[in-house]
């Protein structure tokens, strides 16, 4: 569950556009068509403070993005790259996108280098980097940084760059010194919008940390508060262990992992893992995870308080991945394809699902499975869903959107969706979370293998096979998958 833990980490748009007496309270739009096509292994990264708007991309089988938008309840893919090759992070409230893309600076078909920049009306723009971008004659695509962020008016983004500036001393064994150099490390980059509407980068921006902080080098990948000075990030230890860590006003704190690390060792070190996910609008909670053998299989979940510099630990969740101002929590738990939410007063914490069937009446549709971003009212909720197809689970973006209010009394619904229903493939498994018996039968009704258990090995299935899981209450969920 390493780094492509949050990287893998959207039926059709319910009507094109609603009156607003009209709305159900629950809508759930996934992608269609052309659009479906073009982005297996997709998911939404970014939806804009106010709602109106959210972006991604696919991370497995493809580098296409795309952009939601709520007036329409449709997406549409983001083009205007070399060969429409891109990465969403980020939208503002009007629909500026920030992410990275490539540009064949080449000339020769190649994919040329992926830049930080900012998409508006089919147009990419680069951002402003250190010095002069210069391609290597002969090196392959790579990667020079990346805008990860943007506030809901538009007026700071953040992400990080490749930058030389930074020192680093190298020592013999005896401890002498042996020589200074420069070194090139991913650091958190700040741009702040001028007058003129361009970007300029922050080369000292109180945002930044020094460079005798960085070690290998911190990661902006992920959020910011909306006025910027709060930025979630992961410091990258030399043992390839990360720390998640939170930068404030140009201060950096560990999270976990704050042990001391010889940058300049060459000895295998203690190996951890954890991120820090993104931040609340108002800067006040960072959530994330932490593993303390970098395994994957004791995930914790966490969030972090900026104000009293404390850590609240949330059981039963394997990743916290969204912060509202009031404190509400969305997350995941060990299981893909459980989404979690607990509200501020923490009168509910559970299942995303259970929660829209108690305060909202239920929904229809493939909801996220995992949520990756949600607008500043909590409205707006976009991540991922997996669909089963030739080539096994295949996440796909999922926005739901909130009408009105939740009941002040929840009502209880016998039969309902629930996201703990769901079949999905990983690698050569089929996996029913919460199932008390899962069995493969072929096409034809013949039980091919039966197991007690959540989840059962494909083996020697092929062609289409039908998965049956059973679960504790007596009810089952069928679906047909593809094995290989």
């Amino acid at each position: 569950m390493k780094k492509q833990l949050l990287t893998i980490l959207g039926c059709m748009a319910l009507g094109a556009a609603f009156a607003q007496t009209d709305l159900p309270r629950v809508e759930v739009f996934t992608p269609t068509g052309d659009v479906f096509d073009s982005i297996p292994g997709s998911n939404v990264q970014g939806v804009s403070y106010n709602g109106e708007w959210a972006v991604g991309f696919g991370t497995e089988y493809s580098q296409h993005s795309f952009i939601w938008n709520r007036t329409t309840g449709e997406y549409s893919l983001i083009t205007g790259s070399y060969q429409d090759l891109a990465y969403a992070y980020g939208v503002s409230n009007d629909g500026t996108v920030v992410g990275a893309f490539y540009e064949d600076t080449e000339g020769d078909g190649g994919l040329g280098y992926m830049l930080p920049g900012i998409w508006k009306d089919g147009v990419w723009t680069k951002l402003l980097m250190e010095g002069t971008f210069v391609p290597t004659e002969g090196l392959e695509a790579s990667v020079n940084g990346e805008a990860c962020f943007i506030s809901g008016d538009g007026a700071v983004i953040t992400g990080y760059i490749q930058s030389t500036s930074f020192k680093r001393n190298f020592y013999d064994e005896a401890g002498n010194l042996v020589e200074t150099r420069n070194v090139s490390l991913m650091r958190p980059a700040v741009w702040t919008k001028k007058t003129d509407g361009t970007y300029k980068l922050e080369r000292k921006s109180s945002a930044m940390p020094t460079g005798d902080e960085l070690q290998q080098g911190i990661w902006s990948r992920y959020g910011s508060s909306q006025d910027g000075t709060v930025i979630s990030v992961v410091a990258d230890h030399p043992s390839g262990s990360r720390s998640p860590a939170v930068i404030i006003s140009g201060e950096l704190t560990r999270i976990y992992g704050k042990e001391d690390i010889d940058v300049n060792s060459e000895e295998t070190q203690y190996f951890y893992d954890g991120v820090a996910v993104t931040v609340s609008p108002n800067g006040k909670y960072v959530p994330g995870y932490w593993s303390a053998t970098g395994s994957g299989f004791d995930l914790q979940a966490f969030v972090y308080d900026t104000e009293t510099e404390t850590v609240e630990e949330l059981e039963g969740w394997g990743a916290a991945t969204v912060a509202l101002d009031d404190g509400s929590i969305f997350g995941f738990d060990g299981y893909i394809g459980n989404a979690l939410y607990r509200n501020a007063d923490k009168s509910f914490n559970g299942l995303f699902s259970e929660y829209l069937n108690l305060y909202y009446g239920g929904y229809s549709g493939n909801l996220p499975q995992t949520i990756l971003s949600v607008s500043g009212d909590g409205k707006t909720i976009g991540g991922w869903y997996a669909e089963a197809d030739a080539i096994g689970a295949v996440s796909y973006p999922s926005i739901v959107v909130l009408n009105g209010e939740p009941n002040a009394e929840p009502d209880h619904v016998a039969e309902v969706n629930n996201d703990r229903r769901t079949i999905i493939v990983l690698g050569d498994e089929v996996i029913a979370p919460m199932a008390v018996k899962v069995e493969l039968y072929s096409a034809q009704g013949t039980l091919l293998s039966s197991v007690a258990a959540d989840r059962i090995a494909l083996e020697t299935a092929q062609g289409v096979v039908v998965a049956k899981a059973t679960y504790e209450d007596g009810k089952v969920e069928i679906k047909k998958i593809a094995a290989k």
